[in-house]
């Protein structure tokens, strides 16, 4: 049977941060085509923001090296932090308890390498992932407008930046709160042609009105089937550049805004353009499909 966790990602907390789906079954396999459209049914069934399946590494495959894959109930996405997090929490809690091993390298198809160590014997771990970029756009009125419509914004709007390597438009605001509120409706904005294929996400942000955070941000995808991500690590690839930039400080912790909420502590890394994105996971669940992998043929 193909074993299946579920693990909240950004928490030490059962039911808060982001929960993820982690499928290591397919370890001993290569990736191909055929798998990847098997692990969207899988993906689709759990149907929670992202399912994480890791695969034989295609270089120097070993128990700390393989190959990782992320899903949404709907498609195929290109980086995601707390479903990493939760695969390397996995992996060290499930199947190398007992290994030496202390960090893991994942090949991807698109970001190049990640790599995942412990901080310490407590659970934290770091990811170590490739910056975002963002910078400034200039949006006309009526294209804002529609926006603060959609997410029921009426706070006022201090800068708009957009990372095109991440694909989010970042938004700072003045504050946030509960008032906002996403509609259904929110991909039918009328993004210019010149930028439409660049945004799959909107980050909207503030400075934190607390000592114990910098700043405060909630995250919403429906492009990629999730109105509003719980707690987002590749948001703060590009927050994490972002607030660096505007605070003068490398190290910064951020909360995420989101019902369940979630704490990441970001570190950027400029020289080498990387993002340090640290927290903790919990596993919460683990389960079975009642489907027999040896009468699978990919």
């Amino acid at each position: 049977m193909i074993t299946i966790y579920t693990v909240d990602s950004f928490t030490r907390e059962l039911f808060k941060g982001n929960p993820a789906g982690v499928c290591t079954s397919f370890q001993d396999v290569s990736s191909s085509t055929n798998l990847d459209i098997f692990f969207q049914k899988i993906a689709t069934e759990m149907n929670i923001s992202e399912t994480a399946f890791i695969t034989k590494a295609k270089n120097s495959p070993s128990n700390s090296r393989y190959f990782l894959q992320w899903f949404t109930p709907t498609n195929e996405v290109d980086l995601c932090g707390h479903a990493t997090l939760a695969t390397a929490h996995i992996l060290f809690e499930n199947i190398l308890q007992n290994s030496p091993v202390d960090e893991l390298v994942f090949e991807t198809k698109r970001v190049g390498e990640l790599k995942v160590k412990k901080c310490d014997n407590q659970g934290r771990l770091q990811l170590d992932f490739p910056m975002g970029d963002p910078q400034t756009i200039e949006l006309d009125n009526k294209l804002l407008e529609e926006i603060k419509s959609k997410l029921n914004i009426t706070q006022n709007i201090h800068d708009i930046q957009l990372c095109k390597r991440t694909k989010k438009l970042l938004i700072q605001l003045s504050s946030i709160d509960d008032t906002i509120k996403p509609q259904q409706n929110l991909t039918e904005i009328k993004f210019p042609e010149t930028i439409l294929s660049f945004i799959r996400g909107i980050i909207l942000t503030s400075n934190s009105t607390t000592t114990t955070y910098d700043f405060i941000s909630r995250y919403f995808a429906p492009w990629n089937g999730i109105l509003e991500d719980p707690v987002t690590g590749s948001a703060h690839t590009v927050l994490a550049v972002y607030w660096s930039r505007l605070l003068n400080k490398t190290l910064l912790f951020g909360y995420q805004k989101s019902a369940r909420g979630g704490d990441v502590e970001c570190e950027f890394d400029e020289k080498n353009q990387r993002v340090f994105l640290r927290g903790y996971a919990v596993t919460v669940m683990q389960g079975h499909f009642q489907i027999q992998q040896d009468t699978l043929h990919f």
